[in-house]
């Protein structure tokens, strides 16, 4: 039996406790009227059904605020039944202790109403859920309403005494209190209707009874109302005694609430751990299970006290349990981590495989690159070899010679100088791209010593006044060799000015260069003087000075 047909049996299990302790009231009062054991009967059946719907109340409703507001109106019903004892146990042959404490039954009708209300505020509605506090205003008119009540027989404002009536005391006589009391009822079950309404959310497929869910007390209150109200609330026979039954549709109300959805309950647990894809349990404070799932491992003492202690514990590689502490008792689930796992050792698998192809990748990058290293210097030295392929082939025909005299010697060493030097500086301006003013002048003064030891007098004058360009510095050492190539290596005398421009200065020939246009936008410029010849470069449109 599921828990929705377990709560309507109970429901009709104490509307019959209800009815045959009211029954077993009518007939002992009207045929034993000395009975002293009746008042106490009912009022233990009574407490027990107020205690049950208690019951119903701390363990089944979630909502903190909304356990509180219905343990306030049950609160009053359980004092409201027991004076109600007190009055047929104690009080009826004492006339004016029955008249004060019939007043009682006027702080029911106030605080009864106006607790439901808090109460149906949080239908519907989350745990954290706090209504304004505007609405506790109504507190204040509650309790001046009630102290206005139990102390009517000063002022008369609730009930009236007709004089010279008999046992005036006894019967009670509304005046403009009472209804004031009845209105405040009313209108307080009439908002309770509405807000009932908003929380409902039925829909049109919804069926016919929950979309009378938010007028069921209403209702029920007024068709209750009605044998009573038509004999002016005297009667001699009634099927529930009169309080009683109020109080007994008011929680009937409330627990259809609760098997219509609109009050989120602590009910179908079992089933919840039952079917949990977590393994979920929740153990007594000695480890006795409570609730457990259909997967769940057993839970040895051992593996109790390791969960006390560390609050995990491994079952396998794949199955972790946890534990959280909660009152009376402890909450234990499983992690299955085997999918985890898996997926761990697939990414190492991955990872490896990863890592051996980026070797695979650095080896063939690196490869890569020594063979681009290795084009590019190839490409660097056919480059230089095709700059110096006149100057290789003259010295190859040199030394082509049968005999070698001691200028052929100084001749290789001038044209193997500056291939040395001129190769130097061009590497140096493919990598840096550019070329140190040092290393211009370290290669001119070699070159000058080389033709020195041919005979050739030579003089430096080195004396630059700001960097010069790296293609005018290659294009200084090009015409160096050319001058000197030209004149078969046979001057009387050289003098090198390098400022700006470069200027060559020679003796001893009479070979004359013809001025033209060079690389890089610069020209090479001739000039007789006197004694043999001045060369010049410069930038194209520049004039050679004097």
């Amino acid at each position: 039996m599921d828990e929705r047909k377990k709560s309507v049996v109970r429901l009709f299990a104490a509307a019959v406790l209800l009815f045959a302790v009211s029954a077993y009231r009518q007939l002992s009062m009207r045929y034993l009227p000395e009975d002293s054991l009746r008042p106490y009967l009912v009022w233990a059946v009574y407490m027990l059904l107020l205690f049950s719907w208690q019951h119903t109340i701390t363990t089944k409703i979630m909502q903190k605020s909304m356990r509180s507001h219905l343990t306030a109106q049950n609160i009053v019903n359980i004092l409201y039944l027991t004076i109600r004892f007190v009055q047929d146990a104690f009080l009826y042959v004492n006339i004016s202790w029955m008249r004060f404490t019939g007043y009682f039954i006027d702080i029911a009708v106030i605080f009864v109403p106006l607790f439901g209300l808090y109460g149906a505020f949080y239908l519907g509605k989350a745990d954290d859920y706090r209504i304004s506090k505007k609405w506790y205003l109504l507190l204040i008119p509650a309790c001046f309403l009630s102290v206005m009540a139990l102390t009517n027989d000063l002022h008369h404002f609730f009930y009236y005494i007709v004089p010279n009536e008999p046992q005036s005391n006894l019967y009670f006589h509304p005046y403009i209190g009472t209804y004031m009391i009845h209105i405040w009822a009313l209108s307080i079950i009439a908002y309770q209707v509405y807000v009932i309404y908003q929380r409902n959310g039925t829909a049109k497929s919804d069926p016919f009874y929950r979309k009378l869910v938010p007028f069921y007390e209403p209702i029920l209150l007024f068709l209750f109302s009605i044998p009573y109200a038509a004999t002016a609330y005297v009667v001699r026979f009634e099927l529930v005694e009169y309080s009683a039954g109020l109080i007994f549709i008011i929680v009937l109300c409330w627990q259809l609430y609760i098997l219509t959805g609109l009050i989120p309950v602590n009910t179908q647990y079992g089933e919840v751990f039952r079917r949990s894809t977590v393994a979920m349990q929740t153990l007594s404070p000695s480890g006795e299970t409570i609730a457990t799932s259909e997967n769940a491992a057993d839970i040895t003492p051992v593996i109790l006290e390791s969960l006390k202690q560390n609050q995990h514990f491994s079952v396998t590689e794949d199955v972790i349990m946890h534990l959280h502490q909660i009152p009376g008792g402890y909450m234990v689930w499983q992690t299955d981590l085997s999918q985890i796992n898996q997926a761990l050792r697939e990414l190492q698998r991955l990872n490896a495989e990863l890592e051996e192809e980026q070797d695979l990748l650095a080896q063939e990058i690196r490869v890569q690159s020594d063979e681009a290293s290795i084009q590019a210097r190839n490409g660097i030295y056919d480059s230089l070899s095709s700059e110096v392929a006149g100057q290789l082939a003259l010295m190859e025909k040199i030394l082509s010679k049968e005999s070698l005299s001691s200028d052929d010697w100084n001749r290789i060493c001038l044209i193997g100088t500056y291939v040395k030097r001129f190769c130097n500086l061009q590497l140096t301006y493919q990598e840096q791209q550019m070329i140190p003013m040092g290393d211009l002048a370290i290669s001119l003064q070699d070159v000058a010593k080389c033709m020195k030891n041919l005979g050739i007098r030579t003089s430096l004058d080195f004396c630059p006044t700001s960097n010069l360009e790296p293609e005018l510095i290659l294009l200084i050492m090009k015409t160096l060799e050319e001058i000197l190539e030209e004149a078969d290596f046979r001057l009387t005398s050289m003098e090198i000015q390098i400022s700006d421009t470069a200027c060559f200065e020679i003796t001893g020939t009479d070979h004359e260069l013809a001025p033209r246009s060079l690389e890089y936008g610069y020209r090479f410029q001739t000039e007789k003087i006197p004694s043999g010849y001045r060369f010049l470069l410069s930038q194209e449109g520049e004039v050679m000075r004097s």
